[in-house]
């Protein structure tokens, strides 16, 4: 139990102390007349003790905020030096609500790092052995220290949070790990396309994750944006294989932008970036798969087509409604995680949708036709299991070949893809 984390009192009890500290250090105009001579051992006479070792549960939190409050720092790196029960408090409260820069939180650092090298007290031992190796308590450069060694490598991420004391409760969830990922994220960002980029972004992944969530959720947009900088900043693209684990990673922890667009409020942009690859690998994944499982000579000539199309920019939007065998295979869930849906009654037989402009697009595996529809009544997209009878309904008759006649304007059935070496159903 030597390194448990102190509780703070409850809410009601700290107001109370929040009244006393206020009367009783409240500058008056008299005081403020005699402020060059009102010394700190002169205000802690109407304080009582025990209000002091709870202060730092207020220092930086409530209506006002006790850090304003004349003088009260000073009171308590006082008693702190003389009670290890008040350091601890100091500690648990600084990194609970740590700011760079936040009123006198450097300042209350600073008097950390001193009171910790001049204690031998054995629950302490563990923040003075943190400070040595991140400078913890230094405001200006412990997050940026503590999240160079997340990154850096030589020791698993798990191994450091503890070294530096952040393994669970609320610490795991403070403003200070808050501190530290901003400038984690900023050095990710700046290492995208660095040959290492992958195991990095690995290892930033394990920090910004507690218990397979987000540790800060409400920071999604900030996340997004820092993980996208790359390529928005008119440098090189990072390599495909870096692409592929960030667009996995906020797929699987912020949500598919195609479904939840609300998630991504702040990230509009990124958001739209993320569609663009979603939409990529599943046209890629799409083609990569039917070529083990339908071998069928066309399948060269429709993929070529609608990847000009995916390449031209006017498909807004791709999902695949996979067989049994295929959405089971490790290819797809390798490239696509769980963005897609699920062909029901179907083995190995799947279908592409596309939206392009108005219509929603249907494109079979093996033999199957293409169809298509107006949007509002093809089939609905981002869906997780699909009927075959929704995907071949009636759809809208193709025009006879301009080049070859041929065609019928009143079938509903879909067209073929006949003879593609001369181009008759492209």
């Amino acid at each position: 139990a030597r390194d448990a984390e102190p509780k703070p009192p409850e809410a009601d009890v700290l107001e109370a102390v929040r009244d006393r500290l206020r009367q009783a250090l409240a500058r008056s105009p008299f005081m403020q007349r005699l402020r060059s001579v009102f010394r700190t051992e002169d205000r802690e006479k109407n304080i009582d003790q025990r209000d002091i070792r709870l202060a730092p549960w207020i220092l930086w939190q409530g209506k006002p905020p006790a850090i304003e409050f004349p003088g009260l720092l000073d009171i308590v790196i006082k008693q702190a030096g003389q009670s290890p029960r008040t350091l601890r408090n100091l500690i648990e409260a600084w990194i609970r609500d740590f700011s760079p820069d936040g009123t006198d939180i450097a300042k209350a650092g600073q008097a950390i790092e001193q009171l910790l090298a001049n204690t031998s007290h054995a629950r302490l031992e563990s923040w003075l052995q943190a400070h040595a190796r991140f400078k913890l308590f230094s405001a200006d450069h412990g997050p940026d220290n503590l999240a160079q060694a997340l990154l850096g490598g030589g020791e698993d991420v798990p191994a450091i949070l503890a070294a530096a004391g952040f393994v669970e409760g609320a610490r795991s969830a403070s403003s200070y790990l808050r501190a530290v990922q901003t400038k984690l994220l900023e050095r990710l960002a700046a290492m995208l396309r660095d040959p290492g980029a992958t195991e990095r972004a690995q290892r930033a992944f394990q920090f910004l994750l507690q218990d397979n969530h987000l540790r800060f959720d409400d920071q999604r947009s900030l996340l997004a944006i820092r993980l996208c900088q790359a390529w928005f900043d008119n440098g090189p693209e990072p390599a495909p294989e870096i692409r592929n684990i960030i667009r996995d990673f906020l797929v699987d922890h912020i949500g598919d932008p195609r479904i939840r667009q609300d998630r991504w409020s702040g990230a509009e942009k990124e958001a739209e970036l993320v569609r663009q690859w979603l939409t990529r690998a599943s046209l890629e994944v799409f083609f990569g798969l039917i070529a083990d499982y339908a071998l069928d000579r066309q399948w060269k000539y429709r993929a070529a087509f609608w990847l000009a199309y995916l390449k031209k920019g006017v498909i807004s939007d791709a999902w695949l409604a996979l067989g049994k065998q295929v959405h089971a295979a490790a290819h797809a869930r390798e490239k696509l995680g769980t963005a897609f849906g699920r062909l029901d009654g179907s083995a190995d037989q799947s279908v592409l949708l596309l939206r392009i402009g108005k219509l929603v697009i249907g494109e079979w595996s093996h033999n199957g036709k293409l169809r298509a529809w107006r949007e509002q009544d093809g089939p609905e997209l981002y869906k997780q299991v699909y009927t075959r009878s929704e995907l071949s309904k009636p759809c809208l008759p193709f025009p006879q070949d301009p080049l070859g006649g041929g065609g019928n304007e009143t079938d509903t059935s879909g067209l073929s893809h006949f003879n593609p070496e001369k181009g008759y159903w492209q």
